[in-house]
């Protein structure tokens, strides 16, 4: 995606500084995406847009044309008053342009997996400066450590943390109403991310803290309208989540899409497939692709670094025989074999962060008009 900047100041040279200001403020706002026209151009840089039923003057060392289009995202300027506009693609690509902004308002910039670790690191920085003077900081970081996957965890305990990562809170909240004898389902809301997000924010933090936490709780609302837009198409599932590397927090993606065989499917559909990516300091990224069904159970394996490709490869045939032990089909094991492979791929290939961009829901529909 081509990226232009551009900066508006916060006065207007080609008219009212007061009106400029209003229109500014209600229109230009950080976060928003929207669609601006060219309908001026002027000496030395300096442009008339229109965006909607609003003109703002610009100022810009990059060519615009008169009549141009273009999808830009507002940010902050390096200097009070100022904005910052990035131009979102090439222009002439209106469709796509309109589809890319509208992700990218809806991911907050981040996965959920990147959100939460960038807010359990400003808790420890809070608490290492001593600014936690109610307590709670500490007890939200203590939270989302609940949320964390641990190393060796096993599928269950990947489940309880999918379970508890915020996206079927509502759905939830709603079976507890129904069943409030159950104490699981209750205890289940009450660890819920999303549900201990809103908490904290219900407690009145400190505006440091309100503003990490609103940042995450945005992020997470944000998929959870991108995952239901992946139900629509069926689309995999996805989900992104902290994971223990030593030390550090690293995110891992997650995709999950389930088949239902018909009569009329080929033999050896698979049934599941389930992709899994997360980057190690110490081994660098990792893409785990699992196909079970008809045919069998296949696991491929890619690392970056082909020095573990025979390292690897030596535990290869006692996992393929665990994993034949776990599934129990009730068929031979001839008849179904467990495949595992390992092989070195690039960096491109391995990372599968930005495959979640990829919805069908809206690459095929116009599920929101910017043009004002």
């Amino acid at each position: 995606m081509d990226k232009k900047p551009y900066a508006i100041p916060n006065h207007n040279a080609l008219g009212t500084a007061s009106s400029q200001h209003r229109q500014h403020a209600a229109v230009l706002r950080v976060g928003r995406v929207l669609l601006g026209q060219v309908v001026e151009v002027f000496g030395d840089g300096f442009f008339l847009i229109r965006v909607g039923r609003h003109r703002f003057s610009l100022q810009s060392d990059v060519r615009l044309l008169m009549g141009q289009s273009f999808y830009f995202k507002v940010g902050k300027g390096r200097r009070p008053g100022e904005l910052d506009l990035t131009v979102m693609s090439d222009p002439g690509l209106t469709e796509f342009r309109l589809q890319d902004a509208l992700r990218m308002v809806l991911r907050q910039d981040a996965p959920l997996g990147d959100l939460m670790i960038d807010l359990a690191g400003s808790l420890v920085s809070s608490l290492a400066h001593e600014e936690d003077p109610d307590g709670m900081c500490e007890f939200l970081l203590s939270r989302l450590e609940d949320h964390l996957l641990q190393p060796g965890a096993d599928g269950l305990e990947l489940a309880d943390v999918l379970n508890r990562i915020g996206i079927g809170y509502e759905a939830n909240l709603l079976r507890a109403g129904s069943l409030s004898d159950d104490i699981a389902c209750l205890l289940e809301i009450e660890r819920d991310l999303k549900g201990e997000l809103l908490h904290t924010l219900a407690k009145d933090p400190s505006p440091e803290l309100r503003a990490e936490v609103e940042r995450a709780l945005a992020g997470l609302e944000a998929e959870q309208v991108l995952q239901v837009a992946r139900q629509v198409e069926g689309d995999p599932n996805h989900w992104t989540f902290p994971v223990r590397d030593g030390d550090r927090w690293v995110c891992a993606s997650l995709f999950v899409q389930h088949h239902e065989v018909e009569e009329e499917d080929p033999v050896g559909t698979p049934v599941w497939r389930v992709t899994i990516g997360v980057s190690f300091e110490s081994i660098g990224p990792v893409r785990v692709d699992f196909t079970y069904g008809g045919g069998g159970v296949s696991m491929r394996i890619l690392v970056s670094d082909q020095a573990l490709v025979p390292e690897l490869q030596t535990r290869a045939s006692s996992l393929q025989d665990e994993i034949a032990d776990a599934i129990d089909l009730d068929i031979d094991r001839d008849s179904l074999p467990a495949r595992v492979s390992l092989f070195s791929a690039s960096a491109e290939d391995i990372d599968v962060s930005r495959r979640h961009l990829d919805i069908t829901f809206l690459r095929k529909r116009k599920v929101l008009d910017l043009r004002g």
